[in-house]
This record gives structure tokens, sequence and C-alpha cells, in this order.
């Protein structure tokens, strides 16, 4: 089995589906080989999943770093100019690895997955002649305002949609039937999340969220910033950062110094009078308790949203995702009542913060009432979509004698 993922954000809902679906051929006692392949970023979201399937999981190929991460928001101007960046810093010779490494891959693959938009598809489609059980990340019903026939799609993913793919699986219930009043094999199966009972109990606790892009320290030293101006509104809860997987021990503690935090435990720093905890790479384990999200994130957010949380989110011009174009265009209308806009400056997302900590239990009430019109009160997505997909699987022909050969270790975007 072949799983091709956009990588970052795409990467956790990908490896959440993929390890209830290994979990499940355990439990079933069928062998499953997989091979990963995300188009941007390392897949530190598989490391654990590699670690707990030895000899079923293998990560095909690692990108090289790009400037702007594959992401490309703002101005027309400001998309292009990244666009162009990172394709001619890395960008081109990726996509020609990748597509290299799928046409000419001696392992046969009995299903081809994807998650993410049109770009798993074509290289799932291109590179294997297979068509694509695809969970679509970037497209959602929410996004539309005019609600035309292909807003926010387009004509021609539509066309790959409706026949480059075995069956599209999507974010929430309405895009399940915007996609198929076009024609497109979708459905919705639940949210592809954290599994927390509705309605837990929130105790006063804060997660603040940096980012995983090049910008992340940036974004946290606003932050810290944010911390010290709404110190008093602060003062009853926890607050905490998490930071992702791919910052080192050492650049972590670097930003906190460049804060002037001084450490007081290996996982703790004192911000002015304020003590704060950090961690890596936890965010679901930490999203139950969380009363309230702060950060400059994309999919963490949507997580948060599903669980009633609300999230602040601030934004600041040149950044590479958490931009003005990106707050009003893509979360203001993804995230609705769950997200509160929290402003360009430390001081206006101070403000923000102590306005919401001021009347926390009504921006809870509108962000629970968001989740249960988007997702109708459906979890367990992961679980269900692994199990549909196992039911299929379990339908392929087998293969003949003689077909799995090993991959080599092509690992680094250059074969």
């Amino acid at each position: 089995m072949l799983l091709v993922s956009n990588g970052y954000g795409e990467d956790s809902f990908a490896a959440l589906i993929l390890e209830e679906l290994l979990g499940l051929a355990e439990t079933r006692g069928v062998a499953l080989e997989v091979g990963i392949v995300p188009l941007v970023g390392e897949g530190k979201a598989f490391e654990g999943i590699v670690q707990r399937f030895p000899g079923w999981v293998n990560l095909l190929h690692v990108s090289p770093s790009f400037p702007y991460g594959g992401v490309y928001l703002g101005s027309f101007p400001q998309r292009f100019f990244r666009f162009l960046t990172d394709a001619f810093r890395g960008g081109i010779k990726n996509a020609l690895a990748v597509y290299r490494l799928l046409k000419h891959c001696p392992l046969s693959f009995d299903m081809v997955i994807g998650v993410g938009d049109i770009l798993p598809l074509l290289f799932g489609l291109l590179g294997t002649g297979k068509k694509v059980y695809l969970f679509a990340c970037a497209h959602t019903d929410l996004l539309r305002i005019r609600k035309k026939p292909y807003e926010r799609l387009g004509r021609i993913t539509a066309l790959f949609f409706r026949h480059g793919t075995a069956k599209v699986y999507t974010r929430d219930a309405p895009t399940a039937l915007w996609f198929q009043s076009l024609g497109i094999r979708a459905e919705f199966l639940g949210f592809v999340g954290p599994e927390i009972p509705p309605g837990s109990c929130r105790e006063k606790n804060i997660l603040f969220l940096p980012g995983h892009r090049g910008d992340w320290e940036r974004n946290f030293l606003f932050l810290t910033k944010t911390i010290l101006l709404a110190r008093n509104a602060l003062a009853s809860f926890a607050l905490h950062f998490v930071f992702p997987s791919e910052q080192s021990t050492a650049q972590i503690a670097r930003a906190i110094q460049k804060a002037r935090g001084e450490f007081v435990a290996p996982s703790s720093f004192l911000l002015g009078q304020q003590s704060i905890s950090f961690s890596q790479g936890d965010y679901f384990a930490r999203l139950g308790s969380a009363s309230l999200i702060v950060g400059f994130a994309g999919t963490a957010l949507e997580y948060a949203a599903f669980c009633g949380i609300p999230c602040i989110e601030p934004c600041l011009k040149d950044a590479i995702q958490a931009n003005p174009y990106f707050l009003a265009s893509r979360q203001a209308l993804l995230l609705r009542e769950a997200l509160i806009p929290g402003g360009d400056t430390p001081e206006k997302t101070a403000r923000v913060l102590q306005e919401v900590l001021g009347n926390l239990h009504a921006f809870q009430e509108r962000a629970q009432q968001f989740a249960r019109t988007t997702w109708q009160g459906q979890g367990g997505g992961a679980r269900n979509i692994a199990q549909d997909l196992f039911s299929i699987l379990r339908t392929v022909p087998p293969k003949r004698q003689g077909t799995e050969p090993a991959v080599d270790d092509s690992r680094n975007g250059t074969r």
C-alpha cells in the first residue's frame, strides 16, 4: 500500500488514519507493507508509527527544506514570488524525485491513498496508474462565499476528483454534500482528529502555538510579548507552549533565552513572574484539557474547533502562513465562530486575549455550537476511514508471487 501526503498538517491527518489502519490489520492478523511519501517535509508525524510497526512501514522519501514550506498565501505577487522561490530552491527537483520514485518503484501497490489536495492525487495517479483513495484536506464547503458550483475547487480539480479517485473522504459533512452534487464519489465518515469526549471538562489551561514554519521563532517572541502585556488576565491560568517536532532542543532553548525567559526546569521557564511550561509534538494529548488556544497555526486550530475550543490567531503581514490574507480568506471562513482574530501586534493581541478571558464561557459556547453544526457530533473519522479502506483492501486480488522486491534506501529527494 502507498500513502502520499502533502506534508506538515496533512501528515497529522495521514498519521491518524494510518495508525488506525495498521492497528486494525494487526488485530485481524493481516500483514501490511506501507510506503509513505510526504511531498513536503521530513515526515516527522510518522516517526511513532514507524517505531510501533517495524518492518510494516517505510518512509520512502524525505524532501529538502523549502524557504516557504510549500505554503503560498497572501497577495498575488507574494504568492507568485514564494512559489518561484520554493520551485527554484528545491521544489522542482523534489517533485521530479517523487515522480521517479513512484514511477520506477519496484514494489507493486494494491492501494494508493492520498491525503491533501490535488497534488497527492496527481502523483499517486500518474506515478502508479491507480485511482487514489483521497482524504481531501484543502477544499471545504465552509470556505465558499458565493456558493457557485466550483467555487474554491475549480473545474479541473473537480475533474480529477471525479475521474482520478476511487473514493473521496471529506473533512466535514457540508463538503461531502457539495462534492456529491458535482458528481464526485464523496463521503463524510467523521472528523479525523483527536479522540476527545464531547463536553469534557475544560481546565484553566491555555495552549500557545508558535507554528512549525520557518518563522516559528518570530511567532514565539510575538506570543511571549503578548503574554507579558496580558499578564494580569493570565494570572489564574496555566500557560503551555507546544512546539512541533521539527525544532531541536537547542533551537527552543535559544528562542526562550531571546524572550528573556529563565529556565526553572527542563520543560518550564519563567517569563517575568509567570511560570510557563512547554513540550514538543504532544498537541493532541494536551488539547483535551485546554480552555483556549492562542497561536499561529492552520490544521491545529481546526482540531481545536472540532472540540469546541475557541482559538485566537494573530497575523503578521509577511508571515509565511498566518498573514492577513490567510486569516481573512481561509481561517475566518473555515473556523467561523470558533476563531477570534488576534491582531497584527502583541499589543492588539493582548487586548483581544484580555477581552476573551473576561467572557470566556460565551466564546466557548459559540465554538461548541459551530462544532455541532459542522461535524454533527461525528468523531472517529480516522477509525471509520481505516475500516472502510481495510474492507476494500481485503477484496483486492492477491499479488502474484515474486512481485515484491525491496525498495532501495532512496529517501533524500535525490534518488
